[in-house]
């Protein structure tokens, strides 16, 4: 490779690492980090149980629920 390769790799990569320092520090700036615990839980609603799978896709060949890697159902709790 020649050395304008190089050079591009290089300038990319000072603007990707720049550029992820940043968005950090913005982040922590403007408080993203401070209570990842209520973050984690506004992605339920009211009636949905906290922590409990209520979604799951059926098998198409045979319209049954899903099962998870432990052979458990996705369906039901």
């Amino acid at each position: 490779m020649n050395s304008a390769v190089y050079i591009l790799l290089v300038a990319g990569l000072i603007f990707f690492s720049g550029s992820t320092l940043a968005a950090f520090y913005w982040a922590a700036k403007t408080g993203q980090f401070r209570n990842l615990e209520d973050g984690s839980k506004s992605i339920f609603d009211g009636d949905e149980p906290v922590g409990t799978a209520t979604d799951a896709f059926t098998d198409k060949k045979t319209d049954r629920p899903l099962r998870s890697a432990l052979g458990r159902s996705l369906t039901q709790p």
